[in-house]
């Protein structure tokens, strides 16, 4: 991969989830929505190259496709001469938004590949899903359906079983 693609990948990824100061983090956490990362805090290039590296040659080829394809997005989009990294992350964010639910398919869906990249790249980050609490399996609430979560794993529960159990 070339430089400026590197630097597209590194722009585009991190605006899924854009960085956070300190503050802001600490209130998202209190308040259970910390998945905004702190500068720094997550190597999207890292995971964009591990999924590139794993990828068949046709997955790590729409890979590449779906990076150019969504950083010349403000070109193909509304004619205007520049790339996606060139925008404010703000801006950024709003125009992925917009590619997400694009009227076409392989937009749509070359942009939730990268979209997945940056989710696989969050959650890689120790600190960014201990702030989430996705790995506290006791915050997870019991669910009505007889799925109960066990250390880590899904566990199927018959319910009819369980209450004969539990009125024995």
């Amino acid at each position: 991969m070339t430089g400026f693609e590197r630097r597209w990948a590194a722009d585009l990824l991190s605006a899924f989830a854009p960085e956070t100061s300190a503050d802001a983090v600490g209130r998202a956490a209190a308040t259970g929505a910390g998945l905004a990362p702190l500068p720094g805090e997550v190597d999207y290039l890292a995971m964009f190259d591990r999924m590139s590296a794993g990828a068949t040659r046709l997955a790590a080829l729409g890979l590449r496709a779906a990076l150019w394809l969504v950083a010349l997005a403000p070109l193909w989009q509304r004619g205007k001469l520049q790339t996606l990294s060139t925008l404010s992350v703000r801006a950024r964010s709003h125009a992925l938004g917009e590619l997400l639910v694009h009227r076409f398919f392989v937009v749509r869906e070359l942009t939730l590949l990268l979209k997945l990249c940056a989710s696989m790249a969050l959650f890689a980050s120790k600190s960014v899903r201990a702030r989430s609490a996705y790995d506290d399996v006791s915050a997870a609430p019991a669910n009505q359906s007889g799925l109960r979560r066990k250390h880590g794993a899904l566990v199927v529960i018959d319910d009819e079983a369980e209450r004969a159990r539990k009125s024995a």
